[in-house]
């Protein structure tokens, strides 16, 4: 007689939210279904407890009644219900068409930040050994592709170098550009926790007056995008009190001569003017620096500029200038925003490179990666996400395989994005909701998410965590790394993955800095921070305290280049718009948006205005107003509020509609980084007869 199948009546997952991979756990009802969202307690490392609002109502997306349950193809009238063979054949079909005819390059991926690790590693062996070349990208490069860029340049490593309990031996924590109250709650908490109690020196950078700036020491309110020149202006003021760790830099770096040289002939004067920051305030802040452990945390207020890449290279170099790098209490943090979007880029879906971030370059990492997968893999670099796009318009890119990402809403000029994802010859998209990207494809294929799925997530500050699977997927719903494998055997290459750990056992010979991470350590550990070689070894709590990942074992200083132009107002422009995000709700929406309980906190998009601009045009609070940038218009309403400076404007990105990415520009592009300036634009604001 066959025993009764034992439900079980919790699951422990890992938040697929933000970057913190706070632990909680769904409690299930008597069919299975997750009915509420609670804090485990089981990783006292990373969130204990404490979870926000968003993790409170994790379930509520998971069991919306909007998830897709079947493949769907687009046949011209519309979309229509199709069974698993029929799409997978049919998009297989296409997709060697399009090859045949127009060449492997013809063929681009872009990659979630949410789904797992091991599905991310999927996502770029299948563009790289399936379709042949190296355009892969994931939607770090909208967010943090800057600071991946300069920290990969001159320290080793794109990633946050400092562990969480580097906030507990802290003196003073910059923030710049970031507002981690919404983005990183639980991170926050332990923030608010020391500031509050003048345990540590707290710094805002930030043009809007958020919630942060009631428990910080200094509020640097700079002109957005200028964030480079005060950052200047504050190294050379250390420099000219003598207050840089020069017996670090000579035993630690190269390139800190010429570095110095640069920073003597800089104008400190004018670089406070520039970025509308006293030269007083900066002399105070070198204070909080000199002679304390510090910590430097930024977001997408410092990154998302077409001179984002050097903006955080001068504050790579004022962190190496000040030797806080490397030193418990010390360090450089940028704030990734999805869950696993640090997994994404770890596991080499990026255009240059390599799981394990090896450059494609590199022969010996090809070679190294290629026998693993018995393949030849290009040494060309990809296409970014943006030149994607770009080259859909140009005829070069013809296809475009999507998992997991929604660009017709995240892309800067959105309508021009969802023109061109309209012109493509063949687009495949996986998700778990029908988002403005999935409308456009010709195969949709259904996704499982969180709980629906074992495997793992990489965190902001690198910890690797197990998340449980056990919870059915609606309808016909899969796994990402199913439907890949799906994929690659409709194509002719015989995947044969039967588990999430097989592929980890992949990633962990392919990749020697997660060869220590089994399977069996994160069911046990709460999370292993990579570097981790072998089984033996811990993880790495903070990197370059043994030297940073350089033959020499040096940082490197670059001298940054200084922005000749800026997003500025005009007459027909007299507002300089600020995007950003909101504690209750997650990028660009589709999961926050189908939960009631965050519904109800913010249910519709707004843009924010200083009573004195409001007042200069005879504006009030909840009127619909019209919001005109040089690339498009959105009609939303009008919250009056000092939160923002006069002469700016706020407006969320977590809608769809409207979609503030309309108004956002392509141009200029960050030549290093390969991205486009997303964070300002200059706007006028209209009154709706």
């Amino acid at each position: 007689m066959t025993e009764p199948k034992v439900v079980p009546n919790k699951i422990p997952v890992v938040c697929s939210y933000c970057g913190v991979g706070c632990n909680l756990e769904f409690t299930l009802d008597e069919k299975g279904n997750p009915v509420k969202s609670r804090a485990s307690g089981r990783n006292k490392e990373v969130n204990d407890k404490y979870l926000c609002v968003k993790g409170f109502s994790l379930h509520e997306f998971v069991t919306s009644s909007e998830r897709l349950l079947y493949p769907h193809i687009q046949d011209g009238g519309g979309m229509r219900r199709a069974s698993w063979e029929e799409a997978l054949q049919l998009a297989a079909r296409q997709l060697k068409e399009i090859i045949r005819r127009h060449g492997p390059d013809s063929v681009a991926m872009l990659c979630g930040g949410k789904i797992l690790n091991e599905e991310a590693f999927l996502c770029q062996k299948f563009q790289r050994t399936v379709i042949g070349n190296n355009h892969v990208d994931n939607c770090a490069r909208l967010c943090h592709g800057p600071s991946e860029a300069a920290m990969d340049r001159q320290l080793g490593f794109g990633a946050v170098t400092i562990a969480f309990a580097d906030f507990d031996e802290t003196d003073t924590v910059f923030v710049i550009g970031a507002h981690t109250n919404a983005t990183h709650p639980t991170s926050w908490m332990r923030l608010r926790k020391h500031a509050g109690k003048r345990l540590i020196h707290l710094v805002v950078a930030d043009p809007r007056s958020t919630d942060l700036v009631r428990f910080a020491e200094m509020h640097i309110k700079p002109k957005p995008g200028t964030d480079i020149f005060w950052i200047q202006a504050l190294a050379a003021i250390i420099l000219f009190r003598g207050w840089n760790d020069s017996e670090f830099c000579s035993r630690n770096t190269i390139g800190c001569d010429a570095v110095l040289r640069s920073m003597r002939n800089l104008d400190v004067r004018l670089a406070c003017e520039r970025s509308g920051v006293p030269c007083e305030q900066l002399e105070k802040a070198a204070e909080l620096i000199h002679g304390k452990n510090t910590i430097f945390i930024w977001g997408m207020g410092l990154t998302q500029h077409a001179h984002g890449t050097d903006s955080v290279s001068a504050l790579v170099n004022l962190a190496l200038l000040t030797g806080n790098v490397g030193k418990p209490g010390c360090g450089l943090s940028p704030l990734r925003g999805q869950n696993n979007v640090q997994g994404a880029g770890d596991m080499g879906a990026l255009p240059h490179h390599l799981p394990g971030h090896m450059l494609v370059e590199d022969e010996a990492s090809r070679l190294h990666t290629g026998a693993i997968w018995d393949s030849v893999l290009s040494s060309s670099p990809g296409l970014s996400a943006s030149e994607m796009i770009n080259e859909i318009a140009s005829g070069k890119i013809r296809a475009l395989y999507v998992a997991g990402a929604n660009p017709a809403i995240s892309e800067p000029h959105a309508s021009f994005v969802d023109w061109m994802l309209q012109k493509l010859d063949f687009l495949v998209v996986h998700d778990a909701f029908m988002t403005k990207t999935a409308r456009r494809a010709h195969i949709l294929f259904p996704a499982a998410v969180v709980g629906e799925k074992e495997g793992t997530f990489t965190n902001a500050f690198r910890r690797i965590q197990y998340t449980s699977g056990g919870l059915a997927p609606p309808g016909e719903a899969r796994p990402d790394w199913q439907i890949l494998q799906d994929m690659a055997r409709a194509m002719g290459i015989n995947w044969n993955y039967r588990n999430t750990e097989m592929i980890w056992e992949e990633v962990r010979r392919t990749a020697p800095i997660f060869s220590g991470v089994t399977y069996s350590r994160l069911r046990q550990e709460p999370g292993i921070l990579w570097p981790c070689f072998d089984q033996n070894h811990s993880g790495t709590l903070r990197l370059y305290e043994d030297g940073f990942a350089f033959r020499d074992r040096r940082a490197r200083f670059r001298i940054p280049q200084l922005p000749k132009s800026l997003m500025e107002s005009t007459s027909a422009y007299p507002y300089v718009l600020i995007t950003g995000r909101l504690l209750a709700h997650y990028n660009t929406g589709e999961m926050s948006r189908r939960s009631p309980k965050l519904l109800r906190l913010a249910s519709e998009s707004f843009v924010q205005m200083h009573p004195q601009n409001a007042k200069e045009n005879n504006l009030t609070t909840g009127q619909p107003v019209r919001v005109v940038s040089p690339y498009g218009a959105i009609v939303t309403r009008l919250s009056v509020t000092e939160e923002v400076p006069a002469g700016y404007l706020f407006v969320p990105i977590h809608f769809d509609e409207p979609n503030v990415n309309i108004l956002m520009s392509t141009v200029p592009f960050d030549p290093i980084a390969r991205m486009p300036s997303l964070k300002v634009i200059p706007a006028a604001v209209e009154k709706l007869a």
